[in-house]
């Protein structure tokens, strides 16, 4: 059985939580797309009365309001002003995926306050130079966010979401068999599949907004540099992830030249977080 959770709204952005009386503390930031839900995989780890289990719903995720001008940088204003607010001075951070840029952003602001950081399956910038490793879907979504405007991007997302979002499971999974073996093996694991099934509609709750805003911001410049990021970084990728190519953690490695670079041979983009979870939490625990 589960922790239980607590719940609340600063900053118009839900906050979800697990041992709040506990010190060491783990934000979470969800990927493309997510929500806060997810990190209840992570509380079934032994390692979780060890620390403060934080995760948020990112704006237009979830419960989340949505912003349309939000930028990485501007999401870690808002997440220091709300760290403050509950006297949390030191952090660890943990991200999958699309939630890479949040994550940085916030250890670029925050500097000396963030302890660790680990980055699962983490992209890097979506850049010329690196779209030869993209995925279909990866390229399409990149031209797109190039070449068609905001609202014809908006009206064709929205005929997906017309079919309601009960069925966005099967929208998305649509290319399930085009997974990774690994991948295939996690979505069929029977405590863990409708975890990530569940989540994705909570996460998609609100339409469309917060997929095309993930899909603009992924392809454009950051705000930061990555090399001023000074934290100890853990990069854990597998390399049989057909989600985010192998290569964008070898991309991320370059630009982080003190992160220490993990890949795991076959694994892929959402096995490796099933099956390293409690390797991943204890290294991230470590100083």
């Amino acid at each position: 059985m589960r922790n239980k959770s607590r719940k609340f709204k600063l900053n118009n952005i839900l906050i979800q939580e697990w041992n709040h009386d506990k010190k060491d503390v783990i934000l979470y930031i969800h990927g493309f797309p997510g929500c806060a839900d997810q990190a209840q995989l992570l509380t079934d780890s032994p390692l979780i009365h060890q620390f403060r289990l934080m995760a948020i719903d990112r704006p237009g995720y979830g419960s989340s309001t949505f912003q349309p001008q939000l930028t990485p940088v501007k999401l870690a204003k808002q997440l220091k002003e709300i760290l403050d607010v509950l006297d949390i001075n030191k952090i660890r951070l943990l991200s999958v995926s699309g939630g890479a840029p949040y994550t940085f952003a916030l250890a670029d602001l925050l500097q000396k306050k963030v302890l660790k950081i680990s980055s699962v399956g983490g992209i890097a910038p979506l850049e010329k130079n690196n779209f030869k490793h993209m995925n279909v879907q990866q390229k399409k979504a990149y031209l797109m966010s190039r070449m068609v405007p905001t609202p014809a991007a908006r009206i064709l997302m929205n005929r997906y979401w017309k079919k309601g979002i009960d069925e966005i499971d099967k929208l998305v999974f649509t290319g399930f068999k085009n997974f990774s073996e690994p991948d295939r093996a996690a979505f069929l694991h029977p405590e863990v599949a409708p975890v990530l099934i569940e989540t994705l509609k909570i996460a998609l709750k609100q339409g469309p907004q917060g997929v095309l805003h993930d899909m603009k911001t992924f392809s454009k410049n950051w705000g930061f540099n990555l090399d001023e990021i000074k934290c100890p970084v853990t990069l854990w990728h597998g390399d049989s992830d057909d989600v985010v190519n192998v290569e964008f953690a070898f991309e991320l490695k370059r630009k982080l030249p003190q992160a220490v670079l993990k890949v795991k041979k076959g694994e892929g983009h959402y096995s490796i977080a099933m099956n390293y979870r409690d390797q991943i939490l204890s290294d991230l625990l470590k100083s």
